[in-house]
């Protein structure tokens, strides 16, 4: 990892460089808890696209950081990228709100990204009904998460107390919410290739394409 980047080249790695939507055109994108870093910095390049929407309850906060303090204060950053940086170089617009709430209008949204979030959400199933909600037919949803089990609770017990992740999920939990989804992409990671191996047993990694028509 690289300090200060959230795992986000980690990600990008063990999402095979998201080979599967490459030179794909999606006409709106979204990263939902996009952090100060964003992951979808690394995807943007690889596709095409018309707009960008960032949403996190803590984004203009994230817009005050500059690239200078940044350098100060490591020099091993790999991507010094901000979402001010991003809104520079993409047509951008920040939601400052929180993923339970998102207010995007019905099937709006052509790619969802949604990477090492919903562990730290309060209503996990209301944050994935908004994700699927927005999604346009056709449309691509990822989601990368660190899993939990009880055998994590033996080996990681502050990890359940943690009150910054509350939320803690299995592979069966999410297949259950995206398993009537069309899968593009998918593997879970065991635990000791994870990037926490004392406090997750795996990690899940999922690229799915909604073909359901909600009109129907």
């Amino acid at each position: 990892m690289d300090s200060g980047d959230d795992y986000n080249y980690w990600w990008y790695s063990e999402f095979d460089h998201y080979e599967v939507l490459q030179k794909r055109y999606f006409r709106n994108v979204i990263e939902v808890g996009c952090g100060p870093h964003t992951n979808i910095r690394l995807l943007l390049p690889l596709i095409k696209f018309e707009h960008l929407w960032l949403e996190d309850p803590l984004i203009h906060e994230y817009r005050k950081l500059s690239k200078e303090r940044r350098i100060l204060r490591s020099l091993r950053y790999r991507s010094l990228t901000t979402v001010a940086s991003l809104a520079r170089r993409y047509p951008v617009t920040f939601l400052s709100e929180k993923l339970e709430d998102l207010s995007l209008p019905d099937e709006s949204v052509d790619l969802c990204l949604c990477i090492n979030v919903l562990d730290h959400v309060q209503d996990v199933d209301r944050c994935l009904m908004h994700m699927r909600r927005v999604l346009r037919v056709g449309g691509v949803l990822i989601v990368g998460q660190d899993l939990s089990n009880e055998q994590d609770r033996e080996t990681c017990p502050e990890s359940w107390s943690d009150i910054g992740h509350p939320i803690k999920m299995d592979d069966v939990y999410l297949d259950l919410r995206l398993g009537d989804m069309t899968p593009l992409f998918r593997k879970i990671l065991p635990r000791e290739k994870g990037r926490n191996a004392r406090c997750h047993y795996g990690t899940y990694l999922i690229i799915v394409q909604n073909n359901h028509d909600k009109k129907r």
